[in-house]
């Protein structure tokens, strides 16, 4: 007899970390939503991850080499795409070293069911790995309380907080704009992009049921290393700051108005500030000391504004 219950398609991008892929894949066996299909997207050359997919010997769980190999950018953003083979209900994005705690996919099912939503945001502690410890609080704590956010509310997360975290999003096939921008683009900036390209409410679930590995050291592979650190870093601030102009100009008045007042996100009135005047978007009272007013100028005129942040 087949299952009646909502099927959920687990993306899992990997990358020579077998040991950390399995702990995924093992969260993912524990939950006690059961009905679920995982593919396991390899970016090894040398398919590395296969066999861990061959000892757990889970039918759910799909292995896929990716040929030509993809790149950190565009396997990350496979993950977000539609179309599938499975008829899937429901999605979310899980990475070879985070982790969800076993009611993950039950409590997002719920969530947009019961709120009328096509995708809410779930929150995550920090695992710092050199420290041996998960943080206390949740990375959502310091910007969103728990509601539904009109798209308007939730890009404003980007004044100083956090949009859509990757491996926190959980949608539905009625989702409205798939969150897979299929472009390349600078590390770094994926969420940025992925948060405008919400147009639709969103549900902000404080609940703490996944984990975030804090790694960057191992999570560096591939990130253009030929344009040199000061480029990267001037372009990749250049296309934030654009991306947070294009924002304030489509921020109705009133809402602009509430943001400048302290409402809409939990943000400190500091960051507000700060990222407002990073813009050079100097509405706010009180204006930041500009300590950084070289970096500042030179991210202004020396860097370069990534296309794929042009069409936001």
């Amino acid at each position: 007899m087949e299952s009646t219950m909502p099927l959920v398609l687990v993306r899992t991008p990997t990358y020579r970390r077998p040991s950390q892929l399995k702990r995924a894949l093992n969260c993912l066996q524990a939950q006690t939503h059961q009905d679920w299909v995982c593919e396991v997207r390899d970016d090894c050359p040398d398919k590395s991850a296969q066999k861990v997919i061959e000892e757990i010997n889970d039918p759910r769980i799909k292995y896929i080499s990716n040929r030509p190999q993809q790149y950190l950018i565009a396997n990350l953003d496979a993950c977000f795409r539609l179309e599938n083979q499975y008829s899937a209900d429901y999605f979310f994005m899980l990475e070879d070293d985070n982790q969800i705690k076993e009611n993950f996919i039950d409590r997002g099912i719920q969530i947009i069911e019961q709120n009328g939503v096509s995708i809410c945001q779930i929150n995550q502690v920090i695992d710092y790995v050199t420290e041996n410890r998960l943080s206390s609080f949740g990375i959502l704590n310091g910007t969103f309380d728990e509601r539904v956010y009109q798209p308007e509310e939730f890009h404003l997360s980007l004044f100083g907080g956090i949009g859509i975290s990757n491996g926190g999003a959980f949608w539905s096939k009625n989702i409205r704009q798939e969150l897979s921008f299929k472009t390349d683009t600078i590390p770094a900036l994926d969420e940025y992009i992925r948060t405008c390209m919400v147009v639709e409410p969103i549900y902000i679930c404080r609940e703490k049921l996944a984990v975030w590995t804090q790694n960057e050291e191992e999570t560096t592979r591939n990130l253009g290393f030929g344009r040199g650190w000061l480029r990267r870093e001037l372009d990749l601030k250049a296309s934030i700051r654009h991306i947070r102009r294009t924002i304030w100009k489509k921020t109705p008045q009133h809402l602009q108005k509430d943001f400048l007042e302290g409402g809409v996100l939990r943000i400190p009135m500091k960051n507000r500030a700060l990222a407002l005047h990073k813009a050079d978007i100097n509405l706010i009272n009180n204006q930041p000391e500009s300590n950084n007013k070289i970096k500042r100028m030179a991210v202004k005129y020396l860097g370069r504004v990534h296309p794929s942040v042009t069409r936001i």
